[in-house]
């Protein structure tokens, strides 16, 4: 199964979708084992890999609010959602729900 593709994240543990919309739709975006990120001021580049258990983990790499930010992550991808956590070095981490719209 690809997971490749777009999805809108829809649920945030730690901010609510206003929050998580503020600047534009909040999402993760993934190409091959690639990805980019957003959500509030928090844009990022992703680097993706499969674990033994089936699900994925990630690093990212970018900014919030134009100070520079970096963190890791993991998610399981189940048909058209991913749910998982994402964490920012030195700050905040968060469980996330997304789902594909392209």
């Amino acid at each position: 199964m690809s997971i490749n593709g777009t999805y809108e994240i829809v649920e945030m543990e730690q901010w609510d979708k206003e929050d998580i919309d503020l600047v534009e739709p909040g999402y993760i975006r993934i190409s091959g084992m690639r990805g980019e990120l957003h959500f509030i001021c928090v844009d990022g580049q992703m680097d993706i890999r499969k674990d033994k258990a089936g699900g994925y983990k990630f690093s990212w790499d970018g900014n919030d609010e134009c100070d520079p930010a970096s963190g890791f992550g993991e998610f399981v991808c189940d048909g058209d959602t991913l749910t998982g956590r994402i964490y920012i070095h030195d700050s905040d981490d968060s469980s996330f729900v997304a789902k594909k719209i392209s």
